[in-house]
């Protein structure tokens, strides 16, 4: 026996030295896994060796913790897709992601596209023909996710793996298994034809393709993921079906090019009925859609697109939000002007509580009847597919403005006595004085609300940004419910009998007092004209003016007023005319401001972001007096200093028209309406963010913060 060890010894020598002559390596498991705190990674490779010239595929697996997500190539209205940073031998080169079809990731006012669960990412390998048999390449990348639940955090993992090269390739079955199952989802070239045409700023795509045809049969669900911005991704798309393809109306993102004047790139994307996704790449070029790819409605794909009904307790907890953000808003400078005609009603009829309970309720009708028409034309907007709409909308528009200035110089020259509306303060007309005033105390309500929604206090932003996605139900319901919560302050105090023992008595001091609360009425209606300057320069002012001129006009010539009163009328106009330089001087600080505000856009932010620099953005309107308040925090010298040591970048995103991109972004940070405040941190993440009214103190922590000098 120990004579035959020597000889054994010896043949297995002689074999190995054949193999490694002949090239012959043996197999390796073409696996290699990591982890990161809410995935694993993984390296798939068909091949467990390789041979010099060879190409086949490889794959990333990723598998996410329960809950989590990753992105598509197109992330949607936020998020970033996989990317991967190689480091592998020069004679291994690896190509992009292969991206499957994703499905859509509803989250509030968003869109989103991606993945859940598991998803595995092919590309494709390539060897070098000068590999050397014999040897053992590295295959290895730093693959970089932003994985997402109800929070986004930015993840990796580092991954290599040793591959041998050959004289003929091995295969890894298990491997190669994964990442055949996984081909049939990757959108394939289409066929046919695809044509996209526009009208406004909706867009019809259609796609003539046999296979794609065949599949929609059976499918669960259709949709268009875009490659681009090129829609609104949270707006509901309506497919139709036809005997040779389908159809998909979409809703322009007006913000970039028109896409009906070029091409339209995406995938048709669909679910088949053994739970299966396909794709189709379509790139539609402008013309007529073919009649023939939509004659049948796709229900379902209307219903993919909803964001589902909020469970009984979130609904309680929004809710209750909602109402406390209306009662905030009787504190708020934009309502407290119109407040002031309240406080001279509640003087007027504290000692009569039957009367005083009468102007509560009518009150609080006024302010419940217009947030009610507020909510009602929002739902009416969502339904006809504008989502760019939000709080406040009603003062983006020029005309409202203009209207609602007269009003109140109208409201404040009747409180000056140029001429009388009946026995009510507030009465719009002789027949209504009949009624108590409880005519006037509705009125007052509906300006109060009018006037008030736009301002987004504290609490509000995030119950109207979660409700808006929701049924037509729950957003009248949230409206509702604001109103309660702004007019709950008086209404109590109308069905409080004490109140009479606190409150002065009625007399000759009021006709005076009345008067000094006239002029709060003409600073609301020279804040509506600066506004209304913003929106339609100084042509939409001077026709504003024109309109009171008309009005007074018409007073004098309706015979209510005299000629002393007239000249009172005409007093009051220079008065608005004079205020008509607040504005101005209130704007001359920011010229010398240390760091002036630049325009806001999602790409400088980006951009700013990759620099490493502390953000600061200002979400804003002119028609929003919160903003207006806030703008001297923001200018405040030391605050100006602060900006200015830290190499802060002030961005300003004007909200005063309509501007569908602003109220996206909104949207995607929950926000209902302006003001909204970001500070983005210099390291990267999320923003910090704010809104209601802000001290120096608040903007000068929030950026020290951000530039981790706290």
């Amino acid at each position: 026996m120990r004579l035959a060890m020597p000889r054994i010894g010896g043949i297995l020598v002689a074999m190995l030295l054949a193999a490694a002559a002949l090239g012959f390596t043996a197999p390796a498991s073409a696996q290699v896994t990591a982890s990161s705190p809410h995935a694993e990674g993984t390296i798939l490779l068909e091949r467990s060796a390789a041979t010099p010239g060879d190409t086949f595929l490889g794959a990333l697996r990723l598998k996410m913790a329960d809950g989590w997500h990753v992105y598509w190539i197109n992330p949607g209205d936020s998020g970033l897709p996989p990317t991967a940073t190689w480091a592998s031998s020069p004679e291994v080169t690896a190509g992009e992601f292969k991206f499957p079809t994703p499905h859509a990731i509803p989250l509030a006012t968003l869109m989103n596209y991606g993945y859940e669960d598991e998803v595995i990412l092919p590309f494709e390998v390539k060897i070098a023909p000068e590999a050397a048999i014999g040897s053992r390449l590295t295959l290895g990348a730093k693959f970089e996710y932003l994985i997402c639940a109800d929070i986004c955090i930015p993840e990796d993992v580092t991954l290599s793996i040793s591959l041998p090269v050959a004289a003929t390739p091995s295969a890894d079955a298990a491997a190669s298994s994964e990442i055949a199952e996984t081909l049939p989802t990757i959108p394939v070239a289409l066929t046919g034809q695809a044509v996209v045409e526009r009208s406004g700023d909706t867009l019809r795509i259609g796609v003539v393709d046999d296979s794609l045809a065949s599949a929609v049969a059976s499918a669960k669900w259709i949709r268009f993921f875009p490659y681009g911005a090129d829609i609104l991704h949270a707006a509901p798309q309506a497919v139709r079906t036809g005997l040779d393809g389908v159809s998909v109306e979409l809703k322009a993102n007006t913000m970039f090019a028109k896409p009906g004047e070029q091409d339209l790139g995406g995938i048709i994307g669909i679910e088949t009925a053994d739970g299966k996704l396909r794709g189709w790449e379509a790139r539609a070029t402008p013309g007529i859609v073919p009649a023939s790819v939509g004659t049948v409605a796709f229900a379902a794909a209307a219903a993919a697109a909803e964001t589902p009904a909020l469970p009984i307790d979130q609904l309680l907890v929004v809710l209750g939000f909602a109402f406390l953000g209306g009662l905030v808003l009787n504190l708020m400078p934009c309502v407290l002007p119109v407040l002031t005609i309240k406080a001279a009603s509640l003087v007027n009829h504290a000692h009569n509580p039957k009367e005083a309970r009468g102007h509560g309720v009518a009150y609080l009708a006024g302010v419940v009847v217009c947030f009610a028409a507020i909510g009602a034309i929002l739902v009416a907007l969502k339904a006809a597919g504008d989502t760019s709409a939000g709080l406040g909308f009603q003062l983006q528009y020029s005309w409202v403005v203009a209207l609602f200035a007269l009003v109140m110089f109208a409201v404040g020259l009747n409180m000056l006595g140029v001429f009388e509306m009946g026995a009510s303060l507030m009465n719009v007309g002789g027949g209504l004085a009949d009624r108590g005033g409880t005519s006037g105390a509705f009125f007052t309500g509906l300006l109060a609300a009018f006037v008030g929604a736009p301002c987004v206090g504290p609490f509000m932003a995030g119950a109207v940004g979660a409700a808006m996605v929701q049924p037509a139900p729950i957003v009248m319901l949230l409206f509702v419910t604001m109103g309660l919560g702004l007019a709950a302050p008086f209404l109590i105090l109308s069905f409080t009998p004490a109140l009479a023992k606190v409150l002065p008595k009625p007399g000759k001091w009021m006709i005076t007092f009345k008067q000094v609360l006239a002029f709060p009425m003409f600073a609301t209606a020279l804040w509506l004209l600066w506004v209304l300057a913003a929106q339609a320069g100084t042509d939409g002012v001077m026709l504003a003016l024109a309109g009171a001129i008309v009005l007074a006009f018409g007073i004098w010539l309706g015979g209510k007023i005299g000629a002393k009163a007239v000249g009172r009328v005409a007093a009051g106009l220079v008065i608005v005319g004079g205020f008509m330089l607040a504005p101005i001087a209130m704007n001359l600080p920011r010229a010398e401001a240390k760091v002036a505000a630049q325009d806001w856009s999602v790409e400088q932010v980006t951009q700013l972001q990759s620099e490493g620099r502390v953000i600061f953005v200002d979400f804003t309107a002119k028609w929003c007096v919160t903003c207006q308040v806030n703008k001297g925090a923001m200018y405040d010298p030391a605050v100006q200093q602060t900006f200015a040591d830290l190499e802060v970048v002030f961005l300003e995103a004007d909200w005063t028209n309509k501007d569908s991109v602003i109220a996206e972004e909104l949207k995607r940070h929950g926000a209902g309406g302006v003001p909204l405040y970001l500070v983005y941190p210099a390291g990267g993440g999320p923003p910090k963010k704010f809104d209601g009214l802000l001290t120096p103190a608040m903007i000068q922590q929030a950026v020290r913060e951000a530039a981790g000098s706290v």
